[in-house]
């Protein structure tokens, strides 16, 4: 199966891409790398270094990838931070996703 990972440099996103990869899957990783690591970047993974925040930048790399299933783990998860800067979590953890749902059903 063809699978398009969101968050693929982060610890969960990693893992997860990892045991995709072993059992058979194509794995394809978009990450901005502002809290994932690009060491955590299996070379067997294509990796997009994307950047979310960008009008139509998900989107094209998901058109491109023509994945079968997609999972999203894509999002800032410092707890502390979120406290002092909830408007920084609200922008990257809910209205990105959001717009590109929007996106995705207009493309449909």
């Amino acid at each position: 199966m063809n699978v398009f990972l969101t968050g693929g440099a982060g610890y969960i996103g990693s893992i997860c891409t990892e045991e995709l990869l072993n059992a058979g899957h194509q794995v394809h990783r978009y990450d901005n790398l502002t809290e994932g690591h690009r060491t955590a970047v299996d070379p067997r993974a294509k990796f997009v270094l994307g950047e979310p925040e960008v009008e139509g930048d998900i989107l094209k790399a998901v058109q491109t990838a023509k994945p079968e299933a997609i999972v999203h783990f894509a999002a800032n998860a410092l707890v502390g931070e979120s406290m002092t800067n909830p408007g920084k979590y609200f922008r990257n953890n809910v209205a990105t996703g959001s717009r590109f749902s929007k996106q995705q059903s207009r493309q449909a």
